[in-house]
């Protein structure tokens, strides 16, 4: 009796943690479409994102670094990096480079077509068969997507048809590594903490992007940037950056990477009527008939 109450009381946190951690990520594609507004690029934003953000992730990594005969292997620190260099990095960038072009409502509904790529990923990684109806509901989750992309051209006079292709693939490259990340966190999470995981896959994308940074742009533009930008971007890195990761992390060490992703639905909803409000976006019966088909199909896929 102990153990279900325990058990329970895991899962409904876990349950609560991935809640509002997919509320906060909501949040955080309006955000930088608003930054951009203010004259920053993507590179400016990722890299004062992630520089805001690394004092946290190495207090974090040092008040929870595991004692000497508890420290995972090389193989695994190196596996962790490479996590948030693919889930932090690679997807965080192509996701900035898809919002210059593209609604927020519509990066959203992308990205959370990752829980697709986890289950066909995980099948792949742990040879595992799938079934011809996954195949089908992944098929349905994209003729959702399809809709919400027509509507994005629709509302959207300003970008041509081209840039929101363009801006789609990228967020679906986005995707794609997040689910590359999902998969990692819940392995590697079996021999160490949510919290030192975390912290030493966000230190690790952040040194990759201080790498870009410096080979791509000039330093000194960070300078050059308004006083707005830099208080929205350390808005940016604690509150919708810093603490979803966190809380991300813990509650897919609690209930798992495939339950995490289905719970993940309340993001994209948020997303729209966050993108309305603020930015004002147009929500028509298009999107929202292509939102319901999405969360529908993938939420099927978890089912299979």
């Amino acid at each position: 009796m102990e153990q279900q109450l325990a058990k329970q009381n895991k899962e409904s946190s876990g349950t609560a943690m991935v809640v509002i951690a997919a509320l906060l990520f909501a949040c955080k594609g309006t955000l930088i479409k608003y930054i951009y507004s203010l004259g920053a690029g993507v590179a400016d934003v990722m890299i004062l994102r992630l520089l805001f953000s690394m004092p946290a992730y190495l207090w974090v990594a040092l008040r929870h670094w595991p004692a000497k005969h508890n420290r995972p292997k090389i193989s695994q620190w190196i596996g962790v990096m490479l996590c948030g260099i693919c889930g932090y990095y690679i997807a965080s960038y192509f996701d900035m480079l898809g919002l210059q072009t593209i609604s927020a409502g519509l990066e959203r509904i992308i990205l959370y077509t990752f829980p697709a790529f986890v289950v066909i990923f995980s099948a792949w990684l742990f040879k595992k068969s799938l079934s011809p109806l996954l195949y089908f509901y992944i098929a349905v989750s994209y003729v959702g997507l399809f809709m919400v992309f027509y509507a994005d051209i629709r509302v959207q006079p300003a970008s041509s048809t081209a840039a929101i292709i363009q801006g789609s693939l990228y967020v679906l490259i986005s995707a794609i590594a997040f689910a590359g990340y999902v998969i990692g966190s819940e392995h590697f999470m079996r021999s160490m903490s949510s919290a030192i995981f975390t912290a030493v896959a966000m230190l690790a994308a952040g040194i990759v992007m201080s790498l870009h940074y410096a080979l791509f742009n000039s330093p000194a533009h960070l300078l050059q940037l308004s006083s707005a930008v830099y208080g929205w971007c350390l808005l940016t890195a604690i509150a919708f950056t810093v603490m979803p990761a966190f809380m991300m992390s813990a509650g897919i060490r609690k209930i798992g990477s495939a339950k995490a992703g289905g719970i993940g639905m309340v993001g994209p909803l948020a997303t729209l009527v966050i993108a309305a409000s603020v930015l004002g976006e147009t929500i028509t019966l298009l999107q929202i008939a292509g939102f319901i088909v999405v969360v529908f199909a993938i939420q099927r896929v978890h089912k299979i």
